[in-house]
């Protein structure tokens, strides 16, 4: 237990609330702000188990064809499991890469909210308990009482009027980030589309919940986490794949539009079949540009007959 103490106390708590006082007192000892900060700088550090989870979801996505057929095909659990474990080794996939910034995550948002508890306390038995936590450094202890007041809520506060704006902000960007993370093209089967529709609603409200139990502060953590995941899975699954968005999507269950770049490459290549059926020289009016291209050696056999006939009736009339 001595050894869960210094890791959980001197090794999560302490450097965390000592950092944001430090960033608090560096900003004007505006502590909204060195939460937002302190949110970024976690966020930058995590990210290579973000970009993880973002490129495990693409790789989910992409078997989700393959995991159908299998569904499909194999009535026996154990033989569908196998088959599953099968496509997972064959694409080099691992389902844990998905939960990995949670369970990185879930230590700090409770450390936070202990940290919130004792530097934002306004009792003399708080402040009295804060200051055998800080560092012994004039920078720190100097910055005491810490300025509990950002925009228009009191970061200590969990009271409905303080906090409800602030939860609806967290449902919103939740809703949004849930969405985006889990956009893909194409059909789905009906249990994943279930459990992704139960998912989309139930994150936003559960957060959004949760703000109004805890300190507003953590509320400000969770809004800006939201934030920044929506940025960056916008630039990996929408910006580097060509695809768009709109505020219409956003609200729909629809999946998402074709790539751009996929759009482009199927125009051109209906004008390049354009072209070769023009070079052909074949002017039957029968024969059109978008027909299947089974049809077409069809087409064109049909068209030979006639000028082979054409030809033998002017033959036997010139004699």
């Amino acid at each position: 237990m001595d050894i869960l103490d210094f890791i959980w106390n001197d090794i999560l708590i302490g450097p965390i609330m000592n950092g944001l006082i430090v960033i608090a007192h560096a900003v004007d000892d505006n502590y909204g702000v060195a939460i937002i900060l302190f949110t970024l700088i976690v966020r930058v550090i995590t990210y290579p188990l973000t970009l993880r989870q973002l490129r495990a979801t693409r790789g989910m996505q992409e078997m989700q064809p393959r995991m159908q057929e299998i569904q499909k095909k194999y009535k026996d659990p154990k033989r569908r499991q196998e088959e599953l474990m099968k496509v997972y080794r064959e694409a080099g996939f691992n389902p844990l890469g998905c939960l990995w910034p949670l369970l990185v995550q879930m230590p700090i948002w409770i450390a936070l909210y202990q940290v919130l508890r004792r530097t934002l306390g306004d009792t003399p038995e708080q402040l009295l308990r804060l200051s055998s936590d800080l560092y012994d450094w004039a920078y720190i202890t100097s910055a005491i009482p810490i300025n509990r007041d950002f925009l228009f809520f009191d970061l200590g506060s969990s009271s409905l009027e303080q906090s409800l704006p602030l939860a609806i902000l967290v449902g919103v960007t939740a809703y949004i980030q849930q969405k985006v993370s889990t956009a893909r093209m194409g059909p789905r089967d009906e249990r994943s589309e279930s459990m992704n529709r139960t998912m989309l609603w139930m994150m936003p409200f559960m957060f959004g919940f949760f703000t109004l139990q805890v300190p507003a502060g953590l509320g400000l953590y969770w809004l800006v986490t939201s934030i920044f995941t929506i940025l960056t899975s916008y630039y990996y699954y929408f910006y580097r794949q060509g695809l768009k968005w709109s505020w219409k999507w956003l609200l729909s269950s629809e999946p998402l539009p074709a790539p751009a770049a996929a759009a482009a490459a199927t125009a051109n290549g209906a004008t390049v079949a354009v072209a070769a059926t023009v070079e052909t020289g074949d002017s039957n009016t029968d024969a059109q540009p978008s027909e299947p291209q089974a049809e077409r050696p069809q087409r064109r056999q049909a068209s030979a007959a006639r000028r082979r006939r054409q030809r033998r009736r002017r033959a036997n009339r010139s004699r």
